[in-house]
């Protein structure tokens, strides 16, 4: 299997869509039965729900129009611990200064519009608890920048290694032909 990345940093989901340089660019080259990894979230901060639910589901179809099969990824949590060890709370947890529920959204969309979907929040959520407040700084560029949003190396590994074991268990890719590590 081959990997091609077309993220960009900072985007959300409107500007992921109006660069001509991305959605634009990216839509011709999705191939039949190519699968297609969406997530986008954490720079949605200003972005209303009726906008948000409506731009992924442009994605979606977009991807379907050109014969892929989009996979919906909800994002990786945030470092944001509350006083019991726990992340149950809207900066963790990706809910926008709108009161936006972004994960809850990704998962909607997903339930109706019959897309595969991986939830990465509640991975990531359980893994980063179960870690804990000193555990958990590794995963991220805390030790670095004080910043608990953006994954180290080893944090992007680890969750890297979530999305490939959720790609296999839910048979979206051949187990044998996807590597460990």
């Amino acid at each position: 299997l081959s990997v091609a990345n077309h993220a960009d940093s900072g985007e959300s989901t409107v500007s992921y869509l109006a660069d001509a340089r991305l959605w634009t660019t990216v839509r011709p080259l999705i191939r039949r039965g190519d699968l297609v990894l969406i997530q986008l979230a954490h720079n949605d901060k200003t972005t209303d729900e009726a906008t948000y639910r409506a731009n992924l589901e442009t994605l979606v179809a977009g991807v379907r129009e050109r014969g892929g099969e989009p996979v919906l990824v909800t994002p990786i949590v945030r470092r944001w611990f509350n006083s019991d060890g726990t992340l149950n709370n809207g900066t963790a947890l990706l809910v926008n200064g709108l009161g936006v529920d972004h994960p809850a959204v990704i998962r909607s969309v997903a339930v109706a519009r019959d897309v595969s979907l991986i939830d990465l929040t509640a991975k990531t959520k359980a893994l980063v608890e179960s870690l804990g407040v000193e555990g958990s700084k590794a995963l991220y560029l805390y030790n670095e920048k004080r910043d608990n949003t953006h994954t180290s190396v080893h944090g992007a590994t680890v969750y890297a290694s979530l999305v490939r074991e959720e790609l296999v268990s839910r048979h979206l890719v051949p187990e044998g032909q996807v590597r460990v590590g």
